[in-house]
């Protein structure tokens, strides 16, 4: 158990990328942060997904701070990589975490920030929230689907790409998951697949003319949303041509404007190939379940053995700070960064928003602005 009378300087909850990234450049400005991971280890959330996960950053984008990949490491590192990235920067940055320790709630005490754990009470001047905002993932509840007799799992319990061999296979969601999901099943052999789409989405190749496109992203950035908006889908035009003639939707935004809203942009390694083919077939909307069935929007409908729910995450902040008067309606930080509310100085959030230069990127660049932010205003305490 914690002792109950000491205040922290500043804890970190969460220690994912985004935590340890805010842990060292508090560390840079002198401040030594208490570092709060309900895992076992470092690395928990991706050693949980399939081995062939990648990420879709290129690798000069997405290490951590003074430490790059190995040399022979893929432009898109794999999941096992990732996992020894976050180890050793661990290891190389004597960055001490608290393991097992769940945070349950975040209040206000005499302008002290009081972290009800699973360990006992914490108090602190500043909280940096490092939770992700992929920490619990969603399947809608379609009509009959507590009689549908398949198999229906989350993108984020994927597993073996090998184990959906000779399966018929329905993935819902076209977004950055979805895509994940249908580039591996596009190098595999099931029996049919199905991919049921709503809105037709901001898609990007890894390689273009021989060009890895997400090294170009930091040029992206600087765009105003509506140029970035129009780069991304000409790009996509280049690459992929018209893809609502192989049945995808229209684009309910721009790629620039969803990853403001939150929505990731999606990666093709395979897919469109299989769609053009016809490996993959487009289908609206999912409208209901039955026993063996699912319905679609038109009134057509498939028969799959699996569902592979690709539709989302919460960040499960409400849990967390849902007394504190700081999310939006639907459940989003309103601050980011070193972005501060008047009636909450000291709370910071990172890695909490889509970024077009990747989330370890974006983190960053967040976290040296928090680490300063906190810095200041020890300094103004002090005064």
């Amino acid at each position: 158990m914690f002792p109950t009378n000491d205040i922290e300087s500043t804890v970190v909850v969460g220690a994912g990328a985004a935590g340890l990234i805010a842990a060292f450049e508090l560390q840079q400005v002198g401040i030594l942060p208490r570092i709060f991971e309900r895992a076992s280890r470092v690395g928990d959330q991706w050693r949980a997904r399939h081995p062939r996960l990648t990420l879709n950053t290129h690798r000069d984008l997405s290490h951590l701070p003074n430490l790059r990949y190995p040399t022979g490491t893929p432009a898109f590192p794999k999941r096992d990589a990732v996992v020894n990235h976050l180890q050793e920067f661990v290891a190389q940055k004597s960055i001490a975490i608290d393991f097992g320790v769940e945070v349950g709630r975040i209040s206000v005490v005499d302008g002290n920030y009081h972290l009800a754990t699973n360990k006992g009470g914490v108090v602190a001047r500043n909280v940096v929230i490092a939770t992700g905002r992929d920490r619990n993932p969603i399947i809608p509840a379609w009509p009959g689907i507590e009689r549908f007799r398949g198999k229906l799992i989350h993108a984020a319990h994927f597993g073996g790409p090998q184990e959906y061999d000779g399966t018929r296979v329905l993935v819902i969601g076209s977004g950055n998951s979805g895509f994940d999901v249908l580039n591996h099943l596009a190098a595999q052999k099931p029996s049919a697949i199905w991919l049921s789409s709503r809105h037709g989405p901001t898609l990007v190749p890894k390689r273009l003319f021989g060009v890895t496109v997400h090294r170009l992203s930091p040029l992206l950035a600087c765009l105003p949303t509506r140029l970035a908006d129009a780069a991304l889908a000409a790009t996509s035009y280049v690459a992929f041509g018209d893809l609502r003639r192989f049945g995808m939707g229209k684009l309910a935004a721009g790629g620039a404007t969803r990853l403001r809203e939150g929505t990731a942009l999606a990666s093709d390694d395979g897919a469109v190939r299989a769609i053009k083919s016809g490996t993959i077939k487009v289908m609206p909307e999912v409208q209901s379940f039955d026993e063996g069935q699912v319905y679609f929007s038109d009134g057509q409908s498939c028969s799959p053995d699996i569902v592979i729910s690709a539709t989302g995450y919460v960040a499960d902040l409400e849990r967390l700070v849902g007394n504190l008067d700081l999310l939006d309606k639907q459940g989003r930080a309103l601050i980011n960064g070193s972005q501060q509310l008047s009636h909450l100085p000291g709370i910071y959030f990172i890695g909490m928003r889509a970024s077009i230069v990747g989330d370890i990127g974006s983190a960053k660049v967040q976290g040296r602005e928090i680490a300063k932010a906190v810095r200041r205003r020890q300094r103004h305490e002090i005064a």
